[in-house]
């Protein structure tokens, strides 16, 4: 079976190293799409992300795009000669012993698309949400499978039981440039959200999320093997 992964990206040195190391052992072909520009905000002069990935030897694409799922789009189009495709952002990552149970779910499922439901951090790698986020992303298709908006797919799919660790709200991730440059920008007030329920956060505070949501933060650090994917022991 013939695997590629498409990873759309902005500004990701902090983890853009951990999503393609916990994958490269398993594809052929690796597709970064590098926008120019955020989704929304103003530019900023250009990080490392480009050149980490250079360095690891995936494809880079560089180019202005107005929201991911064009990206996700173009990168599957390009994943036409693979079986399968990972679609992971460029915050998660999966354990080995993860990613081979989920290439197994695939190869005996009659769906086009698979979704999971991560494990998502919060301010570091050290915590994570309870009850978990009622959130379960598409991260593995067939190459055909298009995305109309964001994350969302033009066909049916279903969901493993496989564990994504998904660095969603944490540190090495640039928190305070995600929330007023990434695609759900406009649904809220990022800078506000940033100042009243982020900066000052310690354990023992509840989890606000920028729609709101509350939650408990519980201590569950991220996996050795991840960590040191991520260059953070």
């Amino acid at each position: 079976m013939r695997l590629g992964a498409v990873t759309p990206s902005y500004m990701n040195e902090g983890t853009i190293a951990g999503t393609i190391k916990c994958l490269k052992p398993f594809v052929d072909k690796h597709i970064v799409l590098i926008s120019e520009k955020p989704y929304f905000g103003k530019a900023e002069p250009p990080d490392r992300t480009k050149e980490i990935c250079r360095e690891l030897g995936v494809d880079v694409i560089r180019g202005v795009w107005k929201l991911d799922h064009y990206q996700r789009s173009r990168g599957n189009e390009l994943c036409m000669d693979c079986d399968w495709v990972f679609g992971f952002d460029s915050d998660e990552m999966m354990e080995a012993k993860e990613i081979e149970k989920l290439i197994k779910f695939a190869e005996n499922t009659r769906y086009k698309a698979i979704a999971v439901q991560p494990e998502n951090y919060w301010h570091t790698i050290d915590y994570v949400f309870r009850p978990k986020a009622d959130y379960t992303p598409i991260i593995m298709m067939k190459p055909e499978v298009r995305f109309p908006y964001i994350r969302n797919i033009d066909c049916s799919y279903t969901e493993a039981e496989v564990v994504m660790h998904h660095l969603s709200w944490a540190y090495p991730k640039d928190i305070h440039r995600c929330v007023l440059t990434y695609a759900h920008a406009s649904d809220f007030d990022g800078e506000k959200w940033y100042q009243e329920h982020y900066k000052d956060w310690k354990p023992g505070d509840k989890i606000i999320d920028p729609h709101g949501e509350e939650f408990d933060a519980f201590y569950q650090p991220l996996p050795k093997e991840l960590r040191e994917h991520l260059g953070v022991v």
